[in-house]
């Protein structure tokens, strides 16, 4: 019962959004856009991949003795450069089509699901699983290296 509450009261206000919209003339409409670029600067991308070759890198040193773990990390670098790979390929789809919309101004942050954030905050969250990774490997490589 309480779903069915729900979804009229959305479809109720989505009615409501789409008439006040029709009335709105297209000149006073803001551009909208499909950013694809996901905000992020390119030193963000730098660190990222750099966390994740200094992490696969020591792996490799403190476990690459066997052939089970190799085929492990193979298959594991494979994973993330298909992952790394599909975004880049999904980012340049349209890349020259969206050279010519309209520019979104940055003024020190990105808007995330729950509301503005600035760069520092911002790229704290992103980047701080990749530096630990990094961090992790690189202890269990020495662990390795004095046991």
């Amino acid at each position: 019962m309480l779903m069915d509450f729900q979804m009229e009261g959305g479809q109720a206000i989505t009615a409501e959004i789409a008439a006040e919209m029709r009335d709105v003339p297209d000149e006073f409409r803001a551009p909208s856009h499909e950013v694809r670029t996901f905000e992020l600067p390119g030193s963000v991308w730098a660190i990222m991949f750099a966390s994740y070759a200094v992490f696969f890198a020591a792996l490799i040193i403190a476990t690459g003795h066997g052939t089970a773990a190799i085929f492990a990390l193979v298959v594991s670098i494979a994973y993330t450069i298909m992952y790394f790979g599909t975004a880049a390929v999904l980012n340049n789809v349209s890349a020259s089509e969206r050279e010519a919309l309209p520019q979104n101004d940055p003024i020190g942050g990105i808007e995330t699901n729950t509301g503005w954030m600035d760069n520092t905050a911002a790229n704290a969250q992103i980047l701080t699983v990749p530096i630990l990774l990094a961090i992790f490997a690189c202890g269990f490589a020495i662990i390795r290296a004095i046991v």
